[in-house]
């Protein structure tokens, strides 16, 4: 029941904004322009405080990862045998995650590099199902995510986070995108830990809470961005490392963690 409520809330939410600004009640709130202004202010606010909820239940503090009850959508089928063409192989699962709304998931773990890769599908309507690879630092926080999907760059990379979004590339441009910026950390003395099968729920969960952690420092800044990010389909982690503005002093100021 809760996962039906956590599909829906956004369609309801976002009709009732939508009402709210256009069919405002007689009397509440000033006629003319200002009543519109403060219409939107109001909208803006509760739209951005929206967003912030979603994020924090997408996000939770102990995630529940267990395994996937029934047959799992054939586009991910799909996706993990063009992931399985790489190298990968199964890491378990496949997964049910127990976010706000629920997402399948099917893990792959590398057979030489220090790579995972997941094929997901959202809970939430309309479902989106996407894949991504995913590398864990050695000695220090955080990681490298590569995907082809513009919604992998909406929230802000917090500290020891590192993104590639090749917009629309097949997975093959995606994996090879993933080991040159391996490449590139790599040069600038930031490692990726070997990663297996046994490891993967571990890292996962861990990869969530440090990813929550960056969230619940600046939520209105996450959403904010968020939001501007979601409207305009633009990232600064559109590209390649070696391309991204920052990505070298961010690097930087990893080491005295190493």
């Amino acid at each position: 029941m809760k996962n039906a409520i956590a599909k829906i809330l956004p369609i309801v939410v976002g009709v009732g904004l939508g009402l709210l600004l256009f069919y405002r009640p007689k009397g509440v709130g000033p006629a003319g322009p200002a009543g519109i202004l403060i219409g939107l202010a109001v909208v803006f606010i509760l739209l951005v405080g929206f967003i912030a909820f979603s994020i924090s239940t997408s996000l939770p503090a102990d995630v529940s990862i267990r395994p996937l009850d029934g047959p799992i959508d054939p586009s991910v089928e799909s996706l993990s045998r063009e992931i399985k063409a790489l190298g990968f192989e199964e890491a378990g699962g496949p997964f049910l995650v127990e976010i706000k709304p629920a997402a399948a998931l099917a893990a792959f773990v590398h057979r030489t590099e220090p790579v995972y890769a997941t094929v997901f599908r959202t809970g939430t309507v309309p479902s989106v199902t996407s894949y991504d690879f995913v590398s864990i630092f050695e000695g220090v926080p955080g990681g490298l995510t590569t995907t082809a999907n513009w919604r992998g760059g909406a929230l802000p990379a917090g500290p020891g986070e590192f993104r590639q979004i090749i917009a629309d590339a097949g997975s093959r441009q995606v994996f090879e995108a993933h080991l040159e910026g391996l490449g590139w950390l790599k040069r600038h003395g930031v490692w990726a830990k070997n990663v297996s099968a046994a490891t993967f729920v571990g890292d996962f969960k861990a990869a969530l809470a440090h990813q929550r952690r960056n969230f619940v420092s600046a939520p209105v800044k996450t959403a904010l961005i968020a939001l501007g990010r979601t409207v305009s389909r633009r990232s600064p982690d559109f590209g390649l490392l070696a391309a991204q503005k920052g990505a070298e002093a961010r690097v930087r100021s990893l080491r005295p963690k190493l």
